[in-house]
């Protein structure tokens, strides 16, 4: 699912935060990370299954705390970062991982449950929805443009 995070994820930023000059790049970086983390994990096995590591919320936490040690409060860059940071858990939200305990919690020993399968129809669905708010949002090639130089919806 690629639509699905991007157009859901801006939705529910947008909605909560009400951050109107947010660079949403960051944003969408921090969504599609998860699974760029996946692939590339997954080239070079490790010991347990990458999805395990990457959508864990262990992982998440240690993003954002790594952020917040590293970065100097009050700047720009500390506030691009943290959009990147709050990608990742909606990511994790989105991708219904609170349904899969044993990789949503991982290290913690929890059996695996086949919950949080999605049928191609239920993925079809989602992707529909994503793209429709992203057309909804983008559409003319000024607010692409816009966008894609500022990260403003």
């Amino acid at each position: 699912m690629f639509f699905w995070f991007i157009g859901t994820g801006i939705l529910i930023f947008k909605s909560v935060f009400k951050d109107n000059k947010a660079d949403l790049r960051y944003l969408v970086t921090g969504l599609l990370f998860l699974d760029v983390a996946d692939v590339v994990l997954s080239i070079r096995y490790i010991d347990k299954e990458p999805r395990y590591i990457t959508h864990s919320l262990i992982f998440s936490v240690l993003v954002m705390f790594v952020i917040m040690i590293l970065s100097k409060r009050g700047t720009s860059k500390r506030k691009n970062l943290l959009l990147f940071s709050i990608g990742l858990y909606l990511h994790l939200f989105l991708d219904f991982m609170w349904l899969d305990q044993s990789t949503f919690l991982f290290p913690l020993p929890f059996e695996s449950n086949e919950i949080n399968v999605k049928t191609l129809s239920t993925n079809l669905i989602l992707e529909i929805f994503g793209i429709t708010y992203l057309i909804f949002k983008l559409k003319n090639f000024t607010s692409i443009k816009k966008f894609l130089s500022h990260g403003i919806i």
